[in-house]
């Protein structure tokens, strides 16, 4: 939801700390929801803490701590937090301290004191809790809080608390949404225009993301082929926001001039609310935008993306992330039904104003015609050589993966065979 214009703008500090599930993408995605809410002016490292006042064997939390500077009241605020919570699972009856996916509280509300029957503010427990006042220190040591005679830093230098050391446990990476994101897809619209074919390639990884960079790539995608090819999984569909967060700030550090693609993971688009919230977790990781599978059942969640100033490519036939549903990895598009069907998705995400269309495993003389029909960029890998532009997991191109390579993706050289030469040599040089 949206604030009116011209309200007045209050300093938030928002509590978040989560220890069910997948921790640390619940903490990204309740951060992406936030966004929606105001601007993320700062945010701490995620911690792993004990946990406080809870039953015995509790598993541990992790722990961060926002300031979002909004236009919402205290009460309106807390109310769409509750929201996000329940968005992320946490239900709405719940014994008291019992383990859940997210937490969400409100700290503190600029100078404001409040208090109602459901909202005291600022915390009235924060003083004395480690997990709450060690990562608020981490970005607002100064802060003298309502109440208060000294500022957080010297609140926590003199915390008197049985809690254990908190252990540093993640980045959450940049706080403020990147800016400007249209612009740098700007050069990749011109290219269909032009008649120049598009190249985009995988990166997982801070050295392959420069080595891309450096050779020319127009795009490089931060793609959840990562999940096999670096993680060892068998396929996407286990890969975590977490884990796309992670590497895609990696991948930012190496590519300075190519827009970077990030791949929404599987599981993290499936309204639209959390599609927003997921994508704008990959761009404060340092996306320039998301890519997510699938056409027409997709268009809620690609224009609600778009509404939120996030660019986003398409990727429809072969789906990666269905493959267990489908039993395998299977060519689209071999029979009319099902050309009509794929040319109709794609004329849909390009209406809705997706960048461009990855289009995979699809019949040639299909992806041929779609590339026709649509305005925006097709990339396509296993899809013949009539799209504007193809895409390979760069492993596949390089050779680094030899367990598995699909039948299209030509491999142009042999890093594998060199890393295993190379090793043999060394071992037998220690050995001697």
């Amino acid at each position: 939801m949206k604030c009116a214009p011209g309200e007045t703008l209050t300093d938030y500090g928002i509590a978040l700390g989560s220890n069910v599930g997948d921790r640390l993408s619940h903490l990204l995605t309740a951060l992406g929801a936030l966004a929606e809410l105001g601007e993320i002016r700062a945010v701490s490292a995620a911690y792993q803490t004990a946990p406080v006042d809870c039953e015995g064997g509790a598993p541990p939390f992790l722990n961060a701590v926002a300031e979002l500077r909004s236009a919402w009241g205290a009460e309106a605020l807390w109310e769409r937090l509750r929201e996000i919570e329940r968005g992320l699972g946490r239900p709405e009856r719940r014994p008291q301290n019992a383990p859940r996916p997210i937490d969400l509280d409100i700290l503190y509300a600029g100078k404001q004191v409040w208090r109602s029957e459901a909202l005291t503010v600022p915390h009235p427990r924060l003083q004395g809790r480690r997990f709450v006042l060690e990562p608020l220190a981490a970005i607002r040591p100064d802060l003298v809080l309502p109440g208060f005679a000294v500022d957080v830093r010297t609140l926590l230098a003199e915390l008197v608390s049985d809690e254990p050391p908190l252990l540093r446990y993640a980045d959450l990476g940049a706080a403020v949404g990147r800016r400007g994101l249209a612009e740098s897809w700007a050069a990749v619209a011109a290219l269909k225009p032009a008649g120049r074919k598009l190249v985009c390639l995988t990166a997982g990884d801070y050295a392959t993301a420069r080595l891309l960079d450096e050779g020319g790539v127009d795009v490089v995608l931060a793609g959840d082929s990562l999940g096999m090819v670096l993680l060892g999984y068998q396929d996407t569909v286990e890969v975590t926001l977490a884990e796309m967060v992670q590497h895609t700030r990696a991948v930012r550090r190496g590519v300075k001039r190519a827009p970077l693609l990030g791949d929404l993971p599987f599981g993290t688009y499936a309204t639209p609310e959390l599609a927003v919230a997921s994508a704008r977790a990959l761009v404060q990781a340092g996306a320039d935008g998301v890519k997510l599978e699938g056409g027409v059942a997709m268009l809620p969640q690609v224009r609600a993306i778009l509404a939120a100033g996030i660019p986003v490519v398409g990727h429809i036939g072969m789906l990666p992330q269905s493959v267990r549903e489908e039993g395998g990895y299977k060519k689209k598009g071999r029979t009319e039904a099902a050309a009509a069907g794929l040319l109709a998705d794609a004329r849909a995400l390009d209406e809705a104003g997706v960048e461009a269309i990855v289009l995979e495993g699809v019949v040639a003389a299909v992806a041929a015609a779609i590339s026709q029909e649509v305005s925006c960029p097709t990339i396509g890998i296993g899809a013949g050589p009539d799209c504007d532009g193809q895409v390979l997991v760069t492993a596949d191109l390089v050779g680094a993966f030899p367990w598995f390579r699909p039948p299209f993706a030509q491999a142009r050289g042999d890093v594998a065979g060199v890393i295993r030469k190379a090793v043999a040599e060394f071992a037998e040089d220690v050995r001697g």
